[in-house]
């Protein structure tokens, strides 16, 4: 019985009706199943995950800091935000780069290497443009967490996200080190 009562709490957390389950169990297997044989499938999803999860929570917090600064922002504020800082860290070395370092050079040695026509500073400008998404949905749900918890309301399954999608980084590196050896860091 607690077994079921764990499994349908964690059911309702999801937001998964007893009618979704089937595509969701499919879903997950899916999604398993491209982890073992296309790994930088899954890797691409992942990202593009952030992207859109970055995309919700500063979505959410731009209301709180509208509020905060009294001034309306827009959706050009945010994309010269993360233009700006793609570009501020698009002038710093790859190799001074904290996390998907790693994946970052077995991916430009893979397509540089081939006649893909797409040169290493595009590669490190894409990685570059992952890194400040990342920081900004680190940044922007950190700031949500702390609005909720003001508010009175519950932030660990904020907080829970954060910490979700930094393992999701270091599980990255480390799939790449074991995966492709070498140097992840």
């Amino acid at each position: 019985m607690l077994a079921r009562l764990d499994f349908s709490s964690l059911l309702k957390y999801l937001k998964i009706s007893q009618g979704d389950l089937p595509y969701a169990i499919g879903l997950a297997l899916g999604i398993g199943y491209l982890a073992i044989n296309d790994t930088f499938f899954v890797i691409v999803l992942a990202s593009l995950a952030l992207v859109f999860g970055a995309m919700y929570y500063c979505a959410k917090i731009v209301p709180f800091l509208e509020k905060t600064i009294g001034h309306r922002i827009s959706i050009w504020h945010i994309g010269v935000l993360v233009l700006g800082l793609t570009m501020v860290l698009g002038l710093a070395e790859p190799a001074n780069a904290i996390f998907l370092s790693g994946l970052q050079t077995k991916v430009t040695t893979l397509l540089t290497s081939s006649s893909s026509g797409i040169t290493a500073e595009s590669i490190g400008l894409i990685f570059d443009f992952f890194r400040v998404v990342f920081i900004l949905f680190v940044v922007a749900a950190a700031i949500f967490a702390f609005v909720q918890s003001q508010q009175g309301n519950d932030p660990r399954p904020i907080i829970g996200i954060i910490v979700m999608a930094l393992g999701t980084i270091m599980g990255v590196d480390v799939l790449t080190f074991l995966i492709a050896g070498g140097s992840a860091v």
